[in-house]
């Protein structure tokens, strides 16, 4: 485990009960160094008015924006299953759960652990209504909350985690049966999954269990270093390692307790040389002064190190100008960056949340990285993540891919090794591979 020093310690009533998550409480908290007498076992009607003393209604401020709040605190915790049909019945008893916005709505449900254990992105909406060329998929969740201090993110201040870990992979298991579709699915994008093992134990079960699929992979999705418990585990290829990559000087300065660029390097070479495929994505690219040189080093640090079975790219976002000069040190960004996002701003140019930067600039930034990796890695398939038609149609050249057929980081069906436009799809964007060969970009590119 990674040395996190939370600062309280919680347990739910419904979980403390429960004697397999005990065992995993106490053993988690053996990992911190702490006993039972530093656990406060909470009752569900306790929860309101932790939840308000605690201040965990705005977790979904940016983290850059809040000082001061040190390691989160930690509840652990455990899923109380439901139907559809029960959520209006929830919210009726539970009015907090409606006070909640953004993550903060997630994990509100996810403390009185009534979250989803999964969730699913709608393709057909993602790129009709959002203008994301992204594909239909379902991603899995244990946990709600952050341990690093990613400025930019709103996942800090508290983190919960479920701890049945055993009844959770039988629902596992009826989504995939559900889903034959989808033969790649990601854990965990709601927390960071690696911090808290091998005490936890739900990364080795995963990669277990899915060791045992004849057709299915399972995404293990980290910032962190903390791999060494996954290198002697009998994985048969059937987990995907993929860490967010940024630049020296991001992960140090701005990605606050994450691993730094070079330690998930060697994250990923200790990975790599156990048979993991492993992948990357830059993301958030964070342009600060020097970001063409820093991108350089970084992708021959990357290179020199692994071979990575596929790489893609997005741009940092965020709600508005005020919002980026109080999250970060405005001296780690040119002058001319701040004013360019000014003016954007004034001309009601950050109409979308998600691609608030101007997409000339993002076009600028991808083709650098994209030259990059061609000079470096040339067969290396490298994809944009949630871009837009018309940023992806300028940016086909240098790709070699498509909005419409491209292989990424956590595409559903892009099982390891694929090379670049394997990718056909259904009308709803449910992807598959193409089993026969195909004209390059040519197929299915919109």
């Amino acid at each position: 485990m990674k040395p996190f020093k939370p600062q309280e310690f919680f347990a739910t009533s419904w979980t403390w009960d429960d004697p397999r998550c005990r065992e995993r409480i106490l053993r988690l908290l053996a990992g911190f160094g702490k006993s039972t007498a530093d656990l406060q076992v909470i009752e569900e009607a306790d929860l309101d008015g932790l939840i308000r003393r605690k201040n965990w209604l705005d977790v979904w401020r940016r983290q850059g924006t809040v000082s001061g709040v040190g390691d989160p605190d930690l509840v652990f915790n455990s899923f109380r299953w439901h139907g559809s049909a029960g959520q209006a019945a929830l919210r009726e008893r539970l009015p907090i759960l409606g006070e909640g916005q953004g993550f903060a709505s997630s994990l509100l449900h996810a403390l009185y652990g009534y979250p989803t254990f999964q969730h699913f992105e709608d393709g057909n909406r993602k790129r009709q209504i959002r203008d994301d060329c992204c594909w239909s998929l379902h991603d899995l969740h244990t946990g709600w909350g952050c341990f690093h201090k990613c400025q930019y993110c709103s996942r800090g201040r508290v983190a919960t985690v479920m701890l049945n870990v055993e009844e959770w992979l039988e629902r596992v298991d009826g989504l995939l049966d559900a889903n034959p579709w989808q033969k790649v699915i990601r854990f965990d994008t709601e927390c960071d999954c690696l911090v808290l093992e091998p005490e936890y134990g739900a990364c080795a079960d995963l990669v277990n269990h899915f060791a045992t699929k004849e057709d299915r992979y399972i995404i293990l999705f980290s910032k962190s270093d903390n791999v060494d418990f996954l290198l002697d585990l009998d994985h048969c290829g059937h987990t995907i390692m993929l860490w967010t990559l940024s630049t020296p000087t991001v992960s140090r300065a701005i990605e606050v307790d994450t691993a730094t660029t070079e330690q998930r390097i060697e994250a990923a070479r200790k990975c790599q040389e156990a048979g993991y495929p492993v992948r990357f994505k830059f993301k958030p690219i964070v342009p600060i002064r020097g970001w063409r040189e820093e991108a350089t080093r970084t992708l021959e640090l990357l290179f020199d190190a692994v071979k990575p079975d596929n790489l893609s790219m997005e741009m940092l976002f965020f709600r508005s100008v005020e919002e980026l000069t109080t999250m970060f040190d405005m001296a780690l960004f040119e002058p001319e960056f701040v004013q360019m996002m000014k003016e954007h701003e004034a001309a009601g140019g950050m109409a979308d949340p998600y691609k608030v930067i101007p997409p000339d600039f993002r076009v600028e930034v991808y083709e650098y990285y994209a030259r990059e990796v061609q000079r470096l890695s040339p067969e290396t398939p490298l994809s944009l993540c949630s871009e837009s038609h018309a940023v992806w149609k300028k940016m086909i050249p240098l790709l070699g891919q498509t909005p419409g057929n491209f292989i990424c980081n956590c595409g559903p069906a892009c099982i390891p090794h694929l090379p670049a436009c394997s990718m056909g799809y259904a009308e709803d964007f449910k992807p598959f591979v193409v089993t026969e060969p195909q004209n390059g970009i040519e197929r299915n590119s919109e």
